[in-house]
């Protein structure tokens, strides 16, 4: 009786929430629910964790969730997804109340697809067992809260049953460690491209040192940035075998790759997102479902994940580019998406203190990861750094990539009028603000 109480009374709390805001009801429903029965998850009926996959990793977790969403439900299969809702225990038991039945059962043969947040794997696995899981890489993320890579690496490996399904991303060398840590393995990779790029006699190259003996890694291209086809010279960790599902034939212009001899659409313009395709490709064969209808499913698949907005800004616009600035790869992508725009114009860059947890802390080193000088060849007239703590120290960084002093400015924060005041001064109207936190917002 405790778990149908949660179950009711977590659904009434969605429907109330979402009477004032349609889009609401994605955290606090499961959060009522946990809070009354805490194996609420557990208690759901009818979940199969052979059709259940949980995705996780650093980066492209939800683009990933996304895409083995919109297979699945183009091939007709019932699918309970997490797509709108949170990716720890909460958000989870929220996607999976909304779903269920007043009996709290789900749809016979439901698939389940959820992200889920790889510090808190292992307590989503006690309630829910899937017997898939996707991992999409393993990267420096959240200094504060993840530590180094190794540390989640090791949180993932201690959430695994023999006989899970590992999915991993065969050119991340972190997740690559993870083969072998079950019984079943399928691995995915993107071969060398037309985007790939070397790191040779590159001053600010990042070395990686190997999972297993930590001496040098050599790759022999990089895809995105800590991720291509590598192996260590040392003890040939990663150059053994090739990945069991490889994306070959890459055509950005077409929008088009292959995987064995089938194509498939592809509907982004980034290397990055080849890395979700491929394992969504790979789970979905999984699940039993032929080339035939995955390839159909990705003709179809739209790009509901925009990160670009354009908003007013007295008499001038200002094009927000969202970035995660504790992630080295979403805040190169982000510095990657606005020098695609070769026209002049003006960047501001806002790099603050972070308040997720006490004490508050700022850091420097993601941009010391990442390379400008692709944004500095576009055009940038003027580069406006923006920081009640580090605007001097990003500054300095964007200057080692040859940026003019003359045109640099360092704002003293990134409050709204502060920003306001500056736009209102610049010249032209093709002004860009790359921030975590837009300052119409703050």
């Amino acid at each position: 009786m405790l778990f149908y109480f949660a179950l009711w009374a977590a659904k009434l709390i969605r429907f109330l929430i979402r009477l004032k805001n349609k889009h609401g009801g994605t955290y606090y429903p499961g959060k009522v629910a946990l809070s009354i029965d805490p194996r609420f998850v557990e208690h759901i009926k009818n979940v199969d964790p052979r059709r259940a996959v949980l995705i996780t990793g650093t980066n492209g977790k939800s683009t990933t969730t996304n895409l083995v969403t919109h297979i699945l439900k183009d091939a007709d299969k019932n699918v309970c997804s997490n797509v709108d809702c949170g990716n720890m225990l909460t958000g989870i038991a929220t996607a999976l109340l909304k779903d269920a039945s007043a009996g709290g059962r789900l749809k016979d043969d439901c698939y389940i697809v959820m992200e889920s947040d790889e510090r808190y794997l292992r307590m989503i696995r006690d309630q829910l067992p899937a017997k898939h899981l996707i991992v999409t890489n393993i990267q420096r993320d959240q200094a504060q809260r993840n530590g180094e890579p190794s540390y989640i690496r090791d949180k993932i490996a201690g959430a695994l049953d023999p006989d899970v399904t590992l999915y991993l991303n065969h050119d991340e060398p972190v997740s690559h460690s993870l083969k072998g840590e079950t019984d079943h393995c399928v691995t995915y990779g993107v071969c060398e491209n037309e985007r790939s790029f070397r790191k040779d006699d590159d001053f600010f190259a990042v070395g990686m040192a190997c999972p297993r003996c930590h001496n040098p890694l050599s790759f022999s291209a990089y895809n995105i940035d800590h991720i291509g086809p590598f192996t260590c010279p040392s003890c040939g960790f990663g150059g053994h075998t090739g990945p069991e599902v490889s994306i070959t034939d890459v055509d950005f212009a077409g929008k088009r790759f292959t995987v064995g001899d089938k194509t498939y659409a592809f509907n982004f313009n980034a290397p990055y997102f080849l890395y979700c395709y491929a394992p969504a490709i790979a789970v979905c064969e999984g699940f039993g479902l032929t080339q035939e209808q995955i390839a159909g499913a990705l003709e179809r698949f739209t790009n509901i994940m925009g990160r670009l907005e354009t908003k007013p800004c007295g008499d001038k616009h200002v094009q927000y580019v969202k970035m995660k600035q504790e992630n080295a790869e979403t805040l190169q992508s982000s510095l990657n998406l606005v020098a695609e725009d070769k026209r002049p114009k003006t960047v501001l860059f806002g790099f603050d203190e972070m308040l997720d947890f006490y004490p508050p802390y700022v850091n420097s080193f993601y941009l010391f990861d990442c390379d400008t000088r692709a944004l500095l060849a576009s055009g940038v007239n003027h580069w406006i750094c923006m920081s009640t703590a580090i605007g001097r120290t990003a500054a300095l960084r964007f200057l080692y990539d040859g940026f003019d002093p003359a045109v640099l400015t360092v704002l003293p924060d990134s409050a709204t009028n502060t920003v306001t005041d500056c736009v209102k001064t610049l010249d032209g109207d093709n002004i860009y603000l790359i921030e975590e936190i837009p300052y119409w917002k703050k």
